[in-house]
């Protein structure tokens, strides 16, 4: 013992109980009371991390299917669809479709509408170019046992039609077809991008 400890001893020696032995056995209970409750609050920590990280390692597949499908859907705000019709002999027609209409998304599987529910609906404003002849006698897509009539006879003409629900998907998704005077042609699936302006009709 220093000299200065010494020195503190003496200064509390007066304020000492006299009989009490130093309850050092209860100090000791104590002091292992408190290493207990610290071991238990660090076993319930333990648990709960392991029972956080164990429900963060379930849930990580379903959150990146979300995420995906999120960041792989995008809006589109039109569409543009051209399909090419031979007519034999160096003749042939191109079909433009220009949509618009009811807000639409588009990842792996094609376009779907954003919104739920009924009345979704897309304009498609077309155009036909006839390249080596003047005028076929028809011209009408088949979509799901629907026929929409284009023109007939036909020149290099131009209009507009709506569809509604799948039969607006089915254009979009490229499920019908184009038929020019006897000629048949799957009209291709339409790209989304940037609304383009239709020609006006030939007056």
């Amino acid at each position: 013992m220093t000299e200065h400890d010494q020195l503190i001893g003496q200064v509390l020696e007066r304020w000492r109980v006299q009989g009490e032995a130093p309850a050092w056995d209860d100090v000791l209970a104590r002091a292992g009371a408190g290493a207990r409750t610290r071991q238990r609050l660090g076993s319930k920590r333990l648990y709960v991390a392991l029972l956080v990280a164990g429900v963060v390692a379930l849930a990580a597949p379903a959150l990146a299917i979300v995420a995906r499908q999120l960041l792989s859907t995008r809006s589109v705000p039109g569409t543009t669809t051209t399909t090419h019709v031979e007519l034999g002999s160096g003749r042939s027609a191109e079909l433009r479709l220009h949509s618009s209409g009811s807000p639409l998304g588009r990842d792996s599987a094609g376009f779907r509408f954003l919104r739920s529910g009924a009345d979704q609906a897309r304009s498609f404003h077309w155009t036909l170019e006839l390249h080596g002849l003047d005028q076929v006698a028809a011209a009408r897509i088949t979509l799901r046992g629907r026929v929409i009539r284009l023109c007939g006879p036909c020149t290099t003409d131009g209009g507009v039609f709506l569809l509604q629900d799948g039969d607006a998907l089915g254009l979009l998704n490229g499920r019908a077809t184009l038929t020019v005077g006897e000629a048949r042609h799957r009209v291709a699936p339409s790209a989304g991008g940037r609304l383009l302006r239709a020609k006006q009709p030939s007056s």
